[in-house]
């Protein structure tokens, strides 16, 4: 029993610490990643959006919902 419950909270930290490592390293490449907000934020979905519509009017596909 003892064993079970040991083999079931090292597989929650290991979870815990894989995730956490994904996303450091998914927000090491976003300079944005932890910012609340600013203008620069602001400025840049702007520009994704504004890329996105480009791409839709230039290859005439539907737009992805997230």
């Amino acid at each position: 029993m003892q064993t079970a419950i040991v083999m079931i909270v090292l597989a929650i930290a290991v979870g815990y610490a894989g995730w956490r490592l994904r996303k450091a390293l998914t927000a090491a490449s976003d300079p944005c990643a932890d910012c609340p907000g600013c203008a620069l934020k602001e400025e840049k979905r702007r520009k994704e959006a504004c890329e996105r519509k480009k791409h839709v009017e230039k290859f005439g596909q539907k737009e992805k919902k997230h």
